[in-house]
Protein backbone atom coordinates (compact mmCIF):
# COMPACT_ATOMS: atom_id res chain seq x y z
CA UNK A 1 0.00 0.00 0.00
CA UNK A 2 1.56 3.31 -1.07
CA UNK A 3 2.25 6.18 1.31
CA UNK A 4 0.11 8.47 -0.92
CA UNK A 5 -2.84 6.09 -0.69
CA UNK A 6 -2.58 5.91 3.11
CA UNK A 7 -2.32 9.73 3.27
CA UNK A 8 -5.43 10.12 1.12
CA UNK A 9 -7.35 7.68 3.29
CA UNK A 10 -6.44 9.67 6.39
CA UNK A 11 -7.56 13.03 4.99
CA UNK A 12 -10.44 11.67 2.89
CA UNK A 13 -8.88 12.68 -0.46
CA UNK A 14 -11.34 13.22 -3.25
CA UNK A 15 -10.24 13.31 -6.86
CA UNK A 16 -10.89 16.65 -8.49
CA UNK A 17 -12.17 16.04 -12.00
CA UNK A 18 -11.52 18.32 -14.96
CA UNK A 19 -13.43 18.91 -18.17
CA UNK A 20 -11.45 16.25 -20.04
CA UNK A 21 -12.74 13.60 -17.63
CA UNK A 22 -16.24 13.91 -19.09
CA UNK A 23 -17.79 12.75 -22.36
CA UNK A 24 -17.41 14.85 -25.48
CA UNK A 25 -21.01 16.13 -25.57
CA UNK A 26 -20.68 17.78 -22.16
CA UNK A 27 -17.19 19.23 -22.50
CA UNK A 28 -17.94 22.53 -24.29
CA UNK A 29 -20.74 23.36 -21.85
CA UNK A 30 -18.62 22.52 -18.82
CA UNK A 31 -15.90 24.75 -20.25
CA UNK A 32 -18.35 27.60 -20.60
CA UNK A 33 -19.71 27.15 -17.07
CA UNK A 34 -16.18 26.96 -15.70
CA UNK A 35 -15.71 30.59 -16.76
CA UNK A 36 -18.68 31.81 -14.71
CA UNK A 37 -17.73 33.98 -11.73
CA UNK A 38 -20.81 33.77 -9.57
CA UNK A 39 -24.30 32.37 -8.99
CA UNK A 40 -26.73 32.59 -10.62
CA UNK A 41 -24.85 31.91 -13.84
CA UNK A 42 -25.36 34.09 -16.90
CA UNK A 43 -24.90 31.24 -19.40
CA UNK A 44 -28.33 29.67 -19.00
CA UNK A 45 -27.95 27.78 -22.29
CA UNK A 46 -24.98 25.82 -20.97
CA UNK A 47 -26.71 25.33 -17.63
CA UNK A 48 -29.87 24.01 -19.27
CA UNK A 49 -27.87 21.61 -21.43
CA UNK A 50 -26.13 20.07 -18.42
CA UNK A 51 -29.40 19.90 -16.53
CA UNK A 52 -31.10 18.13 -19.42
CA UNK A 53 -28.33 15.81 -20.62
CA UNK A 54 -26.03 14.90 -17.72
CA UNK A 55 -26.69 11.48 -16.23
CA UNK A 56 -27.03 10.89 -12.51
CA UNK A 57 -23.56 9.32 -12.47
CA UNK A 58 -22.09 12.34 -14.27
CA UNK A 59 -23.73 14.75 -11.84
CA UNK A 60 -22.30 12.83 -8.90
CA UNK A 61 -18.91 12.90 -10.61
CA UNK A 62 -19.31 16.67 -11.05
CA UNK A 63 -19.64 16.94 -7.27
CA UNK A 64 -15.86 16.50 -7.30
CA UNK A 65 -15.18 18.89 -10.18
CA UNK A 66 -12.20 21.20 -9.75
CA UNK A 67 -14.34 24.35 -9.96
CA UNK A 68 -16.47 24.83 -6.82
CA UNK A 69 -19.20 26.68 -8.71
CA UNK A 70 -19.77 23.59 -10.88
CA UNK A 71 -20.11 21.47 -7.75
CA UNK A 72 -22.89 23.72 -6.50
CA UNK A 73 -24.66 23.68 -9.87
CA UNK A 74 -24.43 19.90 -10.02
CA UNK A 75 -25.97 19.51 -6.58
CA UNK A 76 -28.79 21.90 -7.43
CA UNK A 77 -29.64 19.76 -10.46
CA UNK A 78 -29.53 16.60 -8.33
CA UNK A 79 -31.95 18.13 -5.83
CA UNK A 80 -34.19 19.54 -8.57
CA UNK A 81 -34.48 16.09 -10.13
CA UNK A 82 -35.41 14.63 -6.77
CA UNK A 83 -32.63 12.06 -6.88
CA UNK A 84 -33.01 9.91 -3.74
CA UNK A 85 -29.27 10.10 -2.97
CA UNK A 86 -29.25 13.86 -2.48
CA UNK A 87 -29.17 13.66 1.33
CA UNK A 88 -26.28 11.21 1.45
CA UNK A 89 -24.42 13.29 -1.14
CA UNK A 90 -24.90 16.33 1.09
CA UNK A 91 -23.50 14.52 4.13
CA UNK A 92 -20.52 13.36 2.09
CA UNK A 93 -19.66 16.95 1.09
CA UNK A 94 -20.12 18.86 4.36
CA UNK A 95 -16.36 19.31 4.40
CA UNK A 96 -16.39 21.18 1.08
CA UNK A 97 -15.38 24.61 2.35
CA UNK A 98 -14.37 26.18 -0.97
CA UNK A 99 -16.25 29.43 -1.51
CA UNK A 100 -18.57 30.65 -4.25
CA UNK A 101 -19.98 34.13 -4.82
CA UNK A 102 -23.78 34.09 -4.72
CA UNK A 103 -25.95 37.07 -5.65
CA UNK A 104 -28.95 36.25 -3.43
CA UNK A 105 -30.61 39.56 -4.34
CA UNK A 106 -30.12 41.76 -7.39
CA UNK A 107 -28.14 44.21 -5.28
CA UNK A 108 -26.64 41.92 -2.64
CA UNK A 109 -24.01 39.21 -2.83
CA UNK A 110 -21.78 37.24 -0.50
CA UNK A 111 -19.21 34.46 -0.38
CA UNK A 112 -20.58 31.11 0.75
CA UNK A 113 -19.00 27.69 1.11
CA UNK A 114 -20.12 24.95 -1.25
CA UNK A 115 -21.48 22.96 1.68
CA UNK A 116 -23.50 25.94 3.00
CA UNK A 117 -25.08 26.40 -0.43
CA UNK A 118 -25.82 22.67 -0.62
CA UNK A 119 -27.56 22.75 2.76
CA UNK A 120 -29.65 25.72 1.70
CA UNK A 121 -30.70 23.94 -1.48
CA UNK A 122 -31.63 20.74 0.35
CA UNK A 123 -33.66 22.76 2.87
CA UNK A 124 -35.33 24.79 0.12
CA UNK A 125 -36.48 21.54 -1.48
CA UNK A 126 -38.29 20.81 1.81
CA UNK A 127 -37.82 17.10 1.25
CA UNK A 128 -35.81 16.40 4.40
CA UNK A 129 -37.58 14.29 6.99
CA UNK A 130 -37.50 15.31 10.68
CA UNK A 131 -34.96 12.53 11.31
CA UNK A 132 -32.74 13.75 8.46
CA UNK A 133 -32.93 17.33 9.73
CA UNK A 134 -32.02 16.26 13.25
CA UNK A 135 -29.07 14.23 11.99
CA UNK A 136 -27.89 17.06 9.73
CA UNK A 137 -28.05 19.57 12.59
CA UNK A 138 -25.97 17.25 14.73
CA UNK A 139 -23.37 16.77 11.99
CA UNK A 140 -23.09 20.50 11.36
CA UNK A 141 -23.04 21.71 14.97
CA UNK A 142 -20.73 19.01 16.33
CA UNK A 143 -18.44 18.42 13.34
CA UNK A 144 -18.71 21.52 11.11
CA UNK A 145 -19.67 24.43 13.40
CA UNK A 146 -17.71 26.84 11.21
CA UNK A 147 -20.40 26.65 8.53
CA UNK A 148 -22.56 29.76 8.27
CA UNK A 149 -25.65 27.56 8.35
CA UNK A 150 -24.79 26.68 11.94
CA UNK A 151 -25.93 30.16 13.07
CA UNK A 152 -29.34 29.59 11.49
CA UNK A 153 -29.60 26.14 13.08
CA UNK A 154 -28.55 27.40 16.52
CA UNK A 155 -31.24 30.09 16.46
CA UNK A 156 -33.90 27.68 15.25
CA UNK A 157 -33.54 24.45 17.22
CA UNK A 158 -34.90 23.46 20.60
CA UNK A 159 -32.33 23.50 23.42
CA UNK A 160 -30.27 20.32 23.72
CA UNK A 161 -27.46 19.98 26.23
CA UNK A 162 -25.00 18.60 23.68
CA UNK A 163 -25.10 21.97 21.89
CA UNK A 164 -24.99 24.15 25.01
CA UNK A 165 -21.22 24.70 25.08
CA UNK A 166 -21.10 25.72 21.39
CA UNK A 167 -24.06 28.08 21.77
CA UNK A 168 -22.64 29.81 24.84
CA UNK A 169 -19.21 30.20 23.25
CA UNK A 170 -20.81 31.83 20.22
CA UNK A 171 -22.81 34.18 22.42
CA UNK A 172 -19.52 35.13 24.09
CA UNK A 173 -17.99 36.43 20.84
CA UNK A 174 -17.06 40.09 20.92
CA UNK A 175 -18.77 42.54 18.61
CA UNK A 176 -15.45 43.04 16.84
CA UNK A 177 -15.19 39.33 16.07
CA UNK A 178 -18.62 38.94 14.48
CA UNK A 179 -21.73 40.81 13.48
CA UNK A 180 -24.31 41.32 16.20
CA UNK A 181 -26.80 38.93 14.59
CA UNK A 182 -24.43 35.99 15.00
CA UNK A 183 -23.74 36.75 18.64
CA UNK A 184 -27.24 37.85 19.67
CA UNK A 185 -28.87 35.00 17.76
CA UNK A 186 -26.76 32.67 19.88
CA UNK A 187 -27.71 34.59 23.03
CA UNK A 188 -31.36 34.10 22.09
CA UNK A 189 -30.67 30.37 21.66
CA UNK A 190 -28.92 30.30 25.05
CA UNK A 191 -31.97 31.89 26.69
CA UNK A 192 -33.99 28.82 25.70
CA UNK A 193 -32.03 26.77 28.23
CA UNK A 194 -33.34 29.06 31.02
CA UNK A 195 -30.35 28.40 33.26
CA UNK A 196 -29.99 30.65 36.29
CA UNK A 197 -26.21 30.57 35.96
CA UNK A 198 -26.57 32.30 32.57
CA UNK A 199 -28.63 35.25 33.81
CA UNK A 200 -25.68 37.55 34.53
CA UNK A 201 -23.96 36.51 31.29
CA UNK A 202 -27.08 37.21 29.22
CA UNK A 203 -27.78 40.45 31.06
CA UNK A 204 -24.36 41.80 30.13
CA UNK A 205 -25.07 41.04 26.47
CA UNK A 206 -28.67 42.24 26.34
CA UNK A 207 -28.11 45.59 28.09
CA UNK A 208 -25.65 46.77 25.43
CA UNK A 209 -27.61 45.88 22.30
CA UNK A 210 -31.10 47.37 22.51
CA UNK A 211 -30.12 50.31 20.31
CA UNK A 212 -28.73 48.50 17.26
CA UNK A 213 -30.33 46.70 14.34
CA UNK A 214 -30.17 43.35 16.15
CA UNK A 215 -32.34 44.50 19.05
CA UNK A 216 -35.08 42.06 18.11
CA UNK A 217 -32.81 39.17 19.24
CA UNK A 218 -32.46 40.85 22.63
CA UNK A 219 -36.21 41.15 23.06
CA UNK A 220 -36.84 37.61 21.84
CA UNK A 221 -34.27 36.34 24.33
CA UNK A 222 -35.92 38.20 27.20
CA UNK A 223 -39.35 37.02 26.08
CA UNK A 224 -38.11 33.42 26.11
CA UNK A 225 -36.44 33.73 29.51
CA UNK A 226 -38.21 36.57 31.37
CA UNK A 227 -35.98 36.74 34.42
CA UNK A 228 -36.59 39.72 36.70
CA UNK A 229 -33.01 40.93 36.16
CA UNK A 230 -33.82 41.68 32.52
CA UNK A 231 -36.90 43.82 33.14
CA UNK A 232 -34.94 47.06 33.84
CA UNK A 233 -33.45 46.70 30.32
CA UNK A 234 -36.98 46.88 28.94
CA UNK A 235 -37.87 49.85 31.16
CA UNK A 236 -34.79 51.76 29.97
CA UNK A 237 -35.66 51.08 26.35
CA UNK A 238 -39.24 52.22 27.00
CA UNK A 239 -38.06 55.49 28.54
CA UNK A 240 -35.47 56.23 25.84
CA UNK A 241 -37.11 54.92 22.67
CA UNK A 242 -40.88 54.91 23.16
CA UNK A 243 -42.08 57.62 25.56
CA UNK A 244 -42.90 60.73 23.50
CA UNK A 245 -41.59 59.00 20.38
CA UNK A 246 -44.78 57.43 18.99
CA UNK A 247 -46.58 59.62 16.47
CA UNK A 248 -49.27 59.23 13.83
CA UNK A 249 -46.86 60.72 11.31
CA UNK A 250 -44.49 57.75 11.49
CA UNK A 251 -44.68 53.99 11.48
CA UNK A 252 -42.75 51.84 13.92
CA UNK A 253 -40.38 48.97 13.29
CA UNK A 254 -40.99 45.30 14.20
CA UNK A 255 -38.48 45.75 17.05
CA UNK A 256 -41.40 47.26 18.97
CA UNK A 257 -43.43 44.10 18.38
CA UNK A 258 -40.75 41.93 20.00
CA UNK A 259 -40.32 44.53 22.74
CA UNK A 260 -44.06 44.39 23.47
CA UNK A 261 -43.97 40.60 23.56
CA UNK A 262 -41.03 40.63 25.98
CA UNK A 263 -42.88 43.08 28.23
CA UNK A 264 -46.11 41.05 28.06
CA UNK A 265 -44.25 37.89 29.12
CA UNK A 266 -43.75 39.37 32.62
CA UNK A 267 -47.50 39.70 33.32
CA UNK A 268 -47.08 42.30 36.06
CA UNK A 269 -48.50 45.72 36.81
CA UNK A 270 -45.63 47.58 35.16
CA UNK A 271 -45.88 45.53 31.98
CA UNK A 272 -49.56 46.44 31.78
CA UNK A 273 -48.70 50.13 32.12
CA UNK A 274 -46.07 49.98 29.38
CA UNK A 275 -48.36 48.11 27.00
CA UNK A 276 -51.21 50.53 27.73
CA UNK A 277 -48.97 53.44 26.79
CA UNK A 278 -48.01 51.85 23.48
CA UNK A 279 -51.61 50.91 22.70
CA UNK A 280 -52.99 54.40 23.38
CA UNK A 281 -50.37 56.29 21.35
CA UNK A 282 -51.22 55.64 17.74
CA UNK A 283 -48.61 55.39 15.04
CA UNK A 284 -49.00 55.85 11.30
CA UNK A 285 -52.07 54.24 9.73
CA UNK A 286 -52.25 53.79 5.97
CA UNK A 287 -55.45 55.57 4.88
CA UNK A 288 -56.09 52.82 2.34
CA UNK A 289 -55.82 50.10 4.98
CA UNK A 290 -58.66 48.96 7.19
CA UNK A 291 -56.21 47.36 9.61
CA UNK A 292 -55.01 48.57 12.97
CA UNK A 293 -52.06 50.95 13.34
CA UNK A 294 -48.93 49.00 14.18
CA UNK A 295 -48.85 50.03 17.84
CA UNK A 296 -52.25 48.41 18.47
CA UNK A 297 -51.49 45.39 16.30
CA UNK A 298 -48.26 44.73 18.19
CA UNK A 299 -49.86 45.06 21.61
CA UNK A 300 -52.73 42.78 20.59
CA UNK A 301 -50.34 40.08 19.40
CA UNK A 302 -48.20 40.41 22.52
CA UNK A 303 -51.09 40.14 24.94
CA UNK A 304 -52.62 37.19 23.13
CA UNK A 305 -49.35 35.28 22.89
CA UNK A 306 -48.70 35.87 26.61
CA UNK A 307 -52.32 35.96 27.66
CA UNK A 308 -53.31 36.87 31.20
CA UNK A 309 -56.58 38.17 32.57
CA UNK A 310 -54.91 41.45 33.44
CA UNK A 311 -54.72 42.12 29.68
CA UNK A 312 -58.45 41.59 29.05
CA UNK A 313 -59.38 45.29 28.98
CA UNK A 314 -56.66 46.09 26.46
CA UNK A 315 -57.59 43.15 24.24
CA UNK A 316 -61.26 44.10 24.31
CA UNK A 317 -60.51 47.74 23.55
CA UNK A 318 -58.37 46.90 20.53
CA UNK A 319 -60.81 44.35 19.14
CA UNK A 320 -63.58 46.94 19.16
CA UNK A 321 -61.62 48.89 16.56
CA UNK A 322 -61.42 45.89 14.27
CA UNK A 323 -63.78 44.43 11.74
CA UNK A 324 -65.81 41.87 13.76
CA UNK A 325 -64.98 39.15 11.25
CA UNK A 326 -61.24 39.79 11.59
CA UNK A 327 -61.48 40.02 15.36
CA UNK A 328 -63.12 36.60 15.58
CA UNK A 329 -60.35 35.01 13.49
CA UNK A 330 -57.61 35.97 15.91
CA UNK A 331 -56.17 33.04 17.82
CA UNK A 332 -53.88 32.64 20.78
CA UNK A 333 -50.24 31.61 21.27
CA UNK A 334 -47.96 30.29 18.58
CA UNK A 335 -50.25 30.95 15.62
CA UNK A 336 -49.69 34.67 16.23
CA UNK A 337 -45.95 34.42 15.85
CA UNK A 338 -44.10 35.84 12.89
CA UNK A 339 -43.07 34.08 9.69
CA UNK A 340 -39.36 34.36 10.52
CA UNK A 341 -40.03 32.36 13.68
CA UNK A 342 -41.20 29.30 11.75
CA UNK A 343 -39.28 26.17 12.66
CA UNK A 344 -36.96 25.02 9.87
CA UNK A 345 -34.62 22.72 11.74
Amino acid sequence: MSILFIFCMLISCKKKYETDDFRTELKPYLERLSKEKHLPVSDTTAMNFIEKNATQEELIKLMNFQKPLLRVLSYRIIVKRGEPEYFNILLDHLDDKDQVIWWYYEDAEGRFTVSDLMIRKAQEKNGLSPIQKKFLVQKVLLEHPDLETSDWMIQNINPEEKYYKLIKSRAALTDQQNNCGKRLGAAFALSKFKKKEDVEFLHNIFKNHTNDYCADWVFRGIETFPDEKFFPILETYFEQKIINKLTEAENIYPDILYFARAVAAYKNKRSTEILNYIETHNTYRNKWSAGLPSNKEYVLKATLIHYDKMYDDMISRIKKEMNPCDANKIGFGLILQEHEEDRTW
